[in-house]
């Protein structure tokens, strides 16, 4: 049977907590082929991951040219099929072939929840709490949270056109001391800015525990990467917040700022660029485009100050969500950044 020890085995799950990896066992699903099977079909969509465990697999491509991967061997490590459509048919050679398989877009989720869950150093607390990306806006004297807000680097990128619509869908809330925003383990549903008292962000492992107050904002990465809240938010006092909700924050703060190239478009790119890839280490040495630089999303947060201002950062989209979560989160530190759109052989 199955079990996080073994799942430790494979690319990427070695990168993910205990945690994740309890979560991803109880979405897989293990099978057994007889010999002459076919796994999956060449140039075919394809949106499941498959992992040999047991037996001999052949990997045909569009020239008939096999490649035997062995339930033993170091390429059984990761995924027979990477791309979707695929690029080989996979077929079972071995009298009995037993693989898993776990959906593309679930292990996509899952590598984004495990990389914005990210402890941080105390005395980078102040701008970064893990999933709660919490960007601190310098108020102008008078209290105007408005000004304050279209002073970050975020929100300058938002066209001016939209500026009116985006406070026109705010929406007002009250809160009372001790209430809470949001809470740990929940599903994102909301963006929030703090109008007026102070909170707490705090976590279950004690990571994580400032005050925030008026004029900062929170919770985007949540809504960026479909994941749940790595934080608490408390209010320390009775005060106010402006929330938006997910479908208002894709259309008016999402689609504004991050935007997608194919290849034929990085030549008309305004600078230089540079290919930032923010997979895990291990899915970048079996898989990137030549040229690219590896920081994990995981330390991006954290790397942003060893960064150049002069250069666009192209992010592959092969990371999934958490290519979306990396160029909104240097979008939002005022650097250029796009999505490189994947163009998969057929």
């Amino acid at each position: 049977m199955l079990d996080i020890q073994t799942l430790k085995n494979f690319v990427p799950f070695n990168g993910l907590d205990d945690e994740y990896l309890q979560e991803a066992l109880t979405k897989i699903d293990v099978q057994e082929y007889g010999k002459g099977q076919m796994l999956f079909k060449r140039g075919r969509p394809v949106n499941t991951q498959y992992y040999l465990l047991d037996g001999q697999v052949d990997l045909i491509n569009s020239a008939f040219y096999v490649s035997t991967v062995l339930g033993d061997s170091a390429a059984a490590h990761n995924s027979l099929n990477p791309e979707s459509p695929t690029l080989c048919s996979g077929v079972a050679k071995s009298p009995s072939v037993k693989v898993f398989s776990i959906d593309t877009e679930t292990l996509d989720r899952l590598m984004a929840w495990s990389q914005s869950a990210v402890d941080t150093d105390l005395d980078t607390m102040e701008y970064s709490t893990g999933e709660f990306e919490v960007a601190e806006l310098h108020e102008e004297e008078g209290g105007d949270w408005m000004a304050a807000l279209l002073q970050a680097p975020l929100f300058a990128k938002v066209p001016l056109a939209q500026v009116q619509e985006l406070f026109l869908r705010f929406e007002d809330v009250s809160m009372k001391k001790g209430e809470m925003v949001v809470k740990e383990g929940e599903r994102g549903d909301f963006f929030y800015v703090l109008v007026s008292g102070s909170a707490r962000v705090h976590n279950h492992s004690d990571s994580v525990d400032i005050v925030i107050h008026p004029g900062q904002f929170f919770g985007e990465e949540s809504l960026l990467g479909d994941t749940p809240r790595n934080a608490s938010v408390e209010m320390l006092t009775s005060g106010r917040l402006k929330r938006l909700n997910s479908e208002n924050f894709n259309a008016l703060l999402k689609a504004p700022v991050v935007h997608y190239v194919e290849n034929a478009g990085l030549e008309k790119l305004e600078k230089p660029y540079k290919l930032l890839d923010v997979k895990m280490p291990m899915e970048f040495r079996i898989n990137h485009l030549p040229g690219a630089i590896n920081i994990p999303l995981s330390r991006l947060r954290n790397s942003l100050a060893e960064l150049g201002r002069t250069n666009v950062y192209v992010v592959p989209d092969d990371a999934g969500s958490r290519a979306d979560i990396a160029a909104h989160l240097l979008c939002q530190a005022g650097f250029d950044a796009v999505i490189l759109k994947s163009t998969v052989p057929q």
